[in-house]
């Protein structure tokens, strides 16, 4: 799969519905991203996959940018009705690299396998941003229908 380095940008026509929300860069918000997306997402095939993403890329960003060391992370979804894709970012407070994205076969053990799964599971990844900030996303296709909005 290759990683896009540009800034990130839906393919395709049709309406685009957009939600974001920022948490403290500590690992107890990890599980309020979790709650608050699945209030979000329609049942479908791929919510967990979605759901599993975020919390991925959120977690990346309490452990190795600045945002786990007293800053923030924002969440955002973005839900393309054609051709049916939910994209979740992450902007964190940003690291002297960016993630190391895999190239091979997953090594084996517990530790380093965040962005192996988060390959496996979407169709497109990428990144853009700096030391300063960065913004590290991933598309997955759904087509159940747009979430609903936050709070309802």
């Amino acid at each position: 799969m290759a990683v896009e380095t540009l800034p990130p940008r839906f393919p395709g026509p049709g309406p685009m519905l957009r939600w974001q929300r920022s948490f403290p860069g500590q690992n107890a918000e990890l599980r309020y991203v979790r709650r608050w997306l699945a209030g979000l997402l329609p049942a479908c095939p791929a919510r967990e996959d979605v759901l599993s993403i975020a919390v991925e890329l959120a977690t990346n960003a309490v452990r190795h940018t600045a945002s786990g060391q007293g800053g923030r992370f924002t969440v955002e979804v973005s839900w393309r009705d054609h051709p049916g894709t939910v994209r979740i970012s992450v902007a964190d407070d940003g690291a002297s690299h960016g993630p190391i994205w895999p190239d091979g076969p997953c090594p084996p053990g517990e530790s380093g396998m965040g962005l192996y799964l988060v390959c496996a599971l979407a169709s497109r990844t990428g990144e853009c941003g700096d030391a300063c900030g960065r913004k590290v996303w991933a598309e997955v296709p759904c087509n159940a229908g747009p979430p609903r909005r936050a709070g309802t």
